[in-house]
Parts: structure tokens; C-alpha cells; sequence
């Protein structure tokens, strides 16, 4: 990471000013810093005269990642963007003053370069964001740039969410002087010379505003110590001074805790709401951790935090270990207030030395995982995996003989004891590599698999389904707390399977049928062809149906269809008409009539309320 005081010095020895060469490099090598390590933005310099010619001030940490303009380009909307941008600089040209303007939901500012009285020139940055959107919000700016609804299960849509998520923030606190910082810039690019006063304001700006409000530095700085190869001369010696002026630091961190918010209900199957879910959230940490001592936070991808810490070097392990865990309930506290969420934290060892602090990111994500599969909310890593000489080391596919036996016997609490010992030994041989952990998550559940076809438990044509659903399941899952949850459910399953054959077979298949209703809802669907595909008779599907999920098949399917619909109708400006088409129903009557039976109004009256 490059640090550089903005503002070059003068000559100690003669207090003679440095050539206006060295000046401009020294000035221009420090835009580029505030830009990438402080505002992750591009900045450019386009020529009034010619527009299409833009010329780079700076560019992000990460330039080759796609933008939101890449996906008006795939829409067909570069023209409707070249007319934005036009009209934004004719203001700004007409005006000598910076134009604040937004497209699609994100924002950009335009500061025109003055020379002679005259625009001669603009300096542009953006995209941004000035607060963190609603999932609904998204979903109304991707329809107005594709001219259609995502569907329910649409890459397109869920690349641009994430895209948009990781545009910078720039909230109200931090605008004014952002604004500053590029009409500064503007003033720059516009005098022959620079001027002490000048850039002075810039470092102001960088050190009062950027480094406090902005998550974007401290979010880097978490990131270099995740990597080792990342690393520049100072991170395994003393702080820099940036880092402890900044941070307020006075030591290396030596202890990580990786946090998760807990995703239930609805929000565990919406991947758009559970990634908008950890923007807020990594959002209120950042806001958060100025209230801790010697603690920065960062990003754990798209999943959850990161904060990085260390407690009293004169405290004896047990103080400092009291020490981390009430920082941790102090985290579990706020971020269960501000979401409503269940919290889960894994903590690494708390005596890493800097040169280790990747592999305290290891132990804290892996602490973090036993503790979602285990459903506990807090987690030390060294409770885990550095245990008394009494325990039995055994391999992962040791482990998961144990636990298929287990199974096997339908012994419950065996059962448990078996599972949390081969989750624990499969977290720590796959590290942090998701795929890892898929393969030998398959390799037990379809030892269990094999194990109850041998018994006869289960039959053809549920055995093809069975091995299908699940290699379709685990192919999906990306993070590794989405694979514990597929191993969660299909463990459970197997399990009541050996218990009580005929229950858990029943289940399975209904489980299936409401796996695909939701897949199928949008078309005309009937109770046979359901009952057909999981291999039910009409009588005897419609009863367990009934008994599993508390309603009618009926009534299931167009409770489904009417959630649909306000969704719609909060987000998009479809007619009624399209809407009733789009959510499975034959006409917009009988879709009207429906609605106001569940939901109390009609979908009129509903989408002016909620307008």
C-alpha cells in the first residue's frame, strides 16, 4: 500500500522550493493515493472541446472489475448515458459551478476546469452511492435499465446487485467536502501553479474527512494483512504512521473475529436481500468500531465483518481472552439490535505475531463456521482445535465413517457428538477453500445416500432424485455457510430416514414438491402434475401436503403467487395486468380478487399505499 503526504515539502537544506516538475509528480502521485486508497473511484479529466476524450487522473485499487456502466452497455444504454453525461458537463460548462447528478440510482460529480473565465475542461468521478439501497431499490433500477423484471434465479441481475453494492459510499457527512476535494482538483488541473493553501485543504480533507468517514482504507488495510503477498515493508515491523494516526493504533492487531448476521426465513433463499443484508451490515461496523480500542474492521466478501484487534499485552491469556470476549458480546449487541438477527462470531488464537495474521483469518472464519453449523453464537477457535491430550485425532473420512455409523444406529446424541467432530476436522482440512469443503461434505452425504439404498430406505425413481437434487443443491452453493447449511438439512433427513423410514421418505418428497412449486408457480401448475412428479397419488399428496405445511395445496400456491406480486408491485411500474401474468394467474380479475382476499386491499390500493 502507497502512503504519501499530499502536499510536496520544500528543501530543508536550502529552504529552496522543489523544481515544478517534482512538484507535479509529487501532487499527482498523491491523487492517485487519495483516490485509491482512500476513495476507491475513478477520476478523470475530459476536454470540453472533445468529450469523448477522457484522460485518467486515477484509477480504483481494482480497475478490471466490472462497473455499473458495463451493464447499461450490455442493455443497449450507451447513448442514454452519453446524453446524461453531455447534459451534466453543459451545466456545469454554463454554469463554472460542480454539477451533482444521479443515473439509474447512483451518483457522480462533475467540476468544471476554469481557465480565462472560460470552461475549458471538466474533472469527473463516480460512480457512488450516498447510502445503502434497499433490495427493492435495485430491483426498480435494473428494471429500468433492462426494460424487464429479473427473474427469480437471474445471474445478470445478481452480478449487477453485487456491482452495485460495492460502488463506493459517500453519505451526507462525507459529500460536502468530497465535492471539494474535486473542485480543488479542478483548480489544479486549471493553474500553472500550485499552491501551499491548496494543497494543504486536500490534506485536510484526506486526513479529517476520508480517513474517518470513508470505510474504503481501513477496509484495504484489513485486506494486505489478510494477505501476506499484499504486504509492504512496514506490516511486519512497526505501524506506520499513517496507520496509527489514522486508526488510532498504537500496536499491531494480533486477533481477528469473523462476524455473521444469521439468515432466516425469507432471507436465507433471497440472495439479493442477504447480500444487501452484509452491505448494511459491514456498513454499521465500520460505524462502530470508532467506539473500540486498538479495533479496525473489514470486509469478509459479501458474507459478513471482519474486526482485528489486540487486547492488553499486560494482561495475563485469561484477561486478554475476558478482554476479547466482551468486545465480542459488545459486537454481538449492537449488530443484534440493529438487524434483529441472530449473531455469530468466531475468534482465532490471541497471541498471533504479524507476520501470522493470515492464518488468524483462517481460524477465526473456520471458529465462525462450527459455530453456524453448531448454532453457537460465539466461538474461540483455540476451545476447538487445540483441546486437551485425551482427544483422538482421526482423518475427515475417519470422522465420517463414525458418522454414518452413528447414523446407522439412529443414535441422536451419538448422532450430534459424530457430527460437530467431522465438521470440525472438515473445516480445518479444507481451510478456507469452499470447495474443498463441498467435496468432502458429498463424499458423507452420499455415503449416507448409498448407506440407505443398501437398507432399501429409499427407491427408485427417489434414489435418481434423491442423488440429482443433491448434486444440483451443492453445485449452487458458493460460501462455505451455505454448504453447512445443505449438509445441516440433508443430515437431518438422513437421520429421520434411518429412524423412521417411511416419515423421512415422505418428507423428502415433499420437500421436493416445494422446491419445484416455487420453481413453477409461474405458470399454470395443478395439484396432479405436482403429485405426479414426486410420486404421490392425488389423495395422498393433497392430505400430506396439507399436514406438512399447514394449507392446502390450493391455498400454497396462490398465497406464493400473491407474495410475488407485492414485490412487484413495490418495485416495478408493471400494470396490474402484466403483473397477473407474470405471477401465474389466467386473468387479471381473478388476480385482483385473490389479492384483496389475502392481502386486505387491491393491488391498486396496495401499490399507493406502499408508494
Amino acid at each position: 500500500m502507497r502512503k504519501q503526504i499530499l502536499g510536496p515539502k520544500t528543501s530543508s537544506a536550502a529552504d529552496a522550493p522543489m523544481p515544478s516538475w517534482l512538484v507535479r509528480v509529487l501532487s499527482h502521485n498523491a491523487v492517485i493515493n487519495l483516490f485509491t486508497d482512500y476513495i476507491s473511484l475513478p477520476c478523470y479529466v475530459v476536454a470540453r472541446n472533445n468529450p469523448n476524450l477522457w484522460y485518467t487522473l486515477a484509477l480504483p485499487p481494482s480497475p478490471t472489475e466490472p462497473s455499473p456502466f458495463q451493464f447499461e452497455l450490455y442493455f443497449g444504454k450507451k447513448e442514454v448515458r452519453a446524453n446524461y453525461n453531455r447534459q451534466c458537463f453543459e451545466q456545469a460548462a454554463n454554469t463554472k459551478k460542480g454539477v451533482l447528478a444521479e443515473h439509474l440510482g447512483l451518483w457522480d460529480y462533475f467540476s468544471p476546469v476554469v481557465q480565462g473565465g472560460k470552461c475549458v475542461a471538466y474533472v469527473f468521478s463516480g460512480s457512488f452511492k450516498r447510502e445503502i439501497p434497499l433490495a427493492e431499490t435495485i430491483t426498480q433500477h435494473y428494471i429500468t435499465m433492462a426494460g424487464k423484471a429479473p427473474g427469480l434465479t437471474d445471474p445478470i441481475f445478481n452480478n449487477y446487485t453485487q456491482t452495485y453494492l460495492k460502488t463506493p459510499l459517500v453519505d451526507e457527512g462525507t459529500l460536502p467536502d468530497f465535492r471539494r476535494l474535486l473542485d480543488l482538483l479542478a483548480k489544479m488541473v486549471s493553474e500553472e501553479k500550485l499552491t501551499p493553501a491548496l494543497l494543504e485543504d486536500m490534506d485536510r480533507i484526506k486526513s479529517q474527512t476520508l480517513a474517518r468517514r470513508m470505510p474504503n482504507r481501513m477496509w484495504h488495510y484489513t485486506e494486505v494483512k489478510r494477505h501476506r503477498l499484499l504486504w509492504g515493508a512496514w506490516q511486519g515491523s512497526e505501524l506506520a504512521p499513517w496507520d496509527r494516526e489514522e486508526f488510532r493504533l498504537s500496536r499491531h492487531p494480533n486477533t481477528v473475529l469473523a462476524v455473521m448476521i444469521a439468515k432466516e426465513g425469507a432471507a436465507a433463499t433471497n440472495e439479493i436481500r442477504s447480500m444487501v443484508e452484509a452491505a448494511q451490515m459491514q456498513w454499521s461496523c465500520f460505524q462502530f468500531v470508532h467506539e473500540l480500542p486498538e479495533t479496525v474492521c473489514g470486509q469478509m466478501e459479501q458474507q459478513g465483518a471482519f474486526f482485528l484487534t489486540s487486547p492488553d499485552p499486560k494482561k495475563s491469556p485469561a484477561q486478554a481472552r475476558l478482554q476479547v470476549r466482551d468486545m465480542a458480546l459488545s459486537i454481538e449487541t449492537f449488530l443484534r439490535k440493529q438487524f434483529k438477527s441472530s449473531v455469530y462470531i468466531g475468534v482465532s488464537r490471541l497471541d498471533h505475531a504479524s507476520e501470522e495474521m493470515p492464518d488468524a483469518f483462517r481460524e477465526a472464519v473456520l471458529a465462525l463456521h462450527l459455530g453456524l453449523h453448531n448454532q453457537k453464537s460465539l466461538v474461540f477457535y483455540q476451545d476447538q482445535y487445540t483441546s486437551g491430550q485425551d482427544r483422538t485425532e482421526f482423518s475427515v473420512m475417519e470422522w465420517a465413517s463414525k458418522l454414518v455409523e452413528a447414523c446407522g444406529r439412529a443414535e441422536e446424541k451419538e448422532i450430534r457428538l459424530m457430527r460437530e467432530e467431522y465438521v470440525r476436522e472438515a473445516l480445518r482440512a479444507s481451510g478456507e477453500k469452499a470447495e474443498v469443503l463441498k467435496v468432502f461434505l458429498l463424499q458423507l452425504v452420499f455415503l449416507l445416500l448409498e448407506t440407505v439404498q443398501k437398507r432399501s430406505l429409499v427407491q427408485e425413481p427417489q434414489y435418481s432424485n434423491l442423488t440429482n437434487e443433491i448434486s444440483e443443491k451443492y453445485g449452487q452453493a458458493i460460501t462455505s455457510a451455505e454448504l453447512l447449511g445443505l449438509f445441516r438439512t440433508h443430515l437431518e433427513f438422513f437421520s429421520g430416514l434411518f429412524q423412521s423410514p417411511l416419515r423421512g421418505e415422505r418428507n423428502f418428497r415433499l420437500d421436493r414438491a416445494r422446491d419445484y412449486v416455487a420453481k413453477n408457480f409461474q405458470r399454470t401448475l395443478s395439484l396432479s402434475e405436482v403429485a405426479s412428479r414426486t410420486g404421490f397419488s392425488v389423495s395422498r399428496f393433497s392430505r400430506c401436503f396439507k399436514e406438512a405445511f399447514g394449507m392446502g395445496f390450493s391455498d400454497y400456491l396462490l398465497t406464493l403467487r400473491c407474495d410475488h406480486a407485492r414485490r412487484l408491485l413495490e418495485t416495478t411500474r408493471l400494470s396490474i395486468g402484466q403483473i397477473a401474468q407474470d405471477c401465474g394467474f389466467q386473468s387479471a380479475s381473478y388476480f385482483i380478487q385473490q389479492f384483496k382476499r389475502r392481502v386486505g386491499q387491491t393491488p391498486q390500493s396496495y401499490r399507493q399505499h406502499k408508494g
